[in-house]
């Protein structure tokens, strides 16, 4: 996520359920549910629950000097910000968000329905370079005015889809972590937090009993995701300070000692919660993500995309000697537990 000033964009993302807009810019309708969810996602309690909008347009908002004048309605979204993006890749968005919102906890649809947040849809990061790039960086420039977050789904970076991995989760995470709750002090927010602290504690205790059997540890890396707001309580595997190439500046003479600094999300707060939440979430829906980057053995040795997410138990793993570095690690059990309370309540 941490953006060189060279770029100024890298990473922009982001329940239910009514799909408004028919891509023109002559207004926006509202039209029925878009293609069903896999699952059953029929919500159960409470018997009314918050309809958060779905919108695939925005009304005469295409270019940087549109945005003063742009009206975006609370809700989600989903725009496509170039002529190459296609019906089918935007519906694949459409389609995970709504599937999000369907399974929300009810705290969790009204935060949503209160804020304005866009998940744009571009090729790659060359685009941005483009007059789309110029909108982009516009939108998230006025952030708090005309919208409150933004993140982009890329349709080709390094020849990925992203619309054909749950990327779309991990990224509406974030978007919940940094705006939608933004650190509010609601329930959710809060327990999001703690969660992570106790991400944290587990990830020291199960180093003790992984050194007490000679096998690797888990370790989990902040610096990317910090954000310049490191305390010293930092993740187990995490240096203290923040280094890249021997430097704790980067080429851009940011200070990263504290975490590397994020130019869209340039909000004062650690980034790392959301972004790990979100991977957790991927992860238990699709199983087929690809793992943080910053999860890694303490020999060295790449993290384990496999296992029941936090059980302790080698079922499901290929190799049972990987236990501690992979999903099965009992330090994600707050996570999932976590996610089961407040975004799959509702899930089927």
């Amino acid at each position: 996520m941490t953006i060189s000033n060279k770029v100024k964009i890298c990473l922009l993302t982001a329940g239910i359920v009514m799909l408004a807009g028919c891509g023109s810019d002559s207004g926006s309708k509202t039209t029925t549910t878009p293609t069903a969810p896999t699952a059953p996602t029929t919500p159960t309690t409470p018997t009314t629950q918050t309809t958060v909008k779905i919108f695939d347009a925005v009304a005469n908002c295409k270019t940087k000097s549109d945005v003063p004048s742009c009206h975006f309605d609370n809700g989600v979204y989903v725009i496509k910000l170039s002529n190459k993006v296609t019906d089918e890749q935007q519906q694949r968005v459409i389609k995970r968000v709504t599937n999000m919102m369907q399974w929300a906890h009810q705290d969790v649809r009204e935060q949503f329905a209160a804020k304005r947040i866009v998940l744009g849809l571009i090729e790659d990061q060359d685009a941005l370079k483009t007059a789309a790039g110029e909108f982009v960086i516009e939108l998230n420039n006025n952030k708090g005015t005309i919208i409150d977050g933004i993140e982009l789904i890329y349709t080709n970076i390094g020849g990925k889809d992203e619309t054909l991995s749950p990327t779309t989760y991990q990224k509406m995470m974030q978007l919940y972590d940094y705006y939608v709750d933004g650190n509010a002090n609601s329930a959710a927010g809060a327990a999001l937090s703690v969660s992570y602290e106790a991400f944290k504690t587990a990830l020291v205790q199960t180093k003790v009993t992984a050194d007490r059997l000679g096998i690797a540890y888990l370790q989990y890396d902040e610096c990317n995701y910090g954000n310049q707001q490191l305390t010293n309580n930092r993740a187990l595997g995490t240096p203290n300070p923040c280094m890249e190439d021997g430097s704790p500046t980067d080429d851009d003479g940011n200070d990263i000692s504290k975490g590397k600094p994020d130019m869209v999300h340039s909000l004062a707060t650690n980034l790392n919660p959301g972004a790990l939440l979100g991977t957790v979430y991927e992860y238990l829906v699709e199983a087929k993500n690809t793992p943080a980057g910053e999860l890694s053995a303490s020999d060295s040795s790449a993290f384990v995309n496999e296992g029941y997410i936090g059980s302790n138990v080698v079922n499901g793993l290929t190799d049972h000697s990987k236990l501690f570095v992979s999903w099965a690690n009992r330090s994600f059990l707050p996570f999932k537990q976590y996610l089961d309370t407040y975004f799959f309540v509702n899930k089927k």
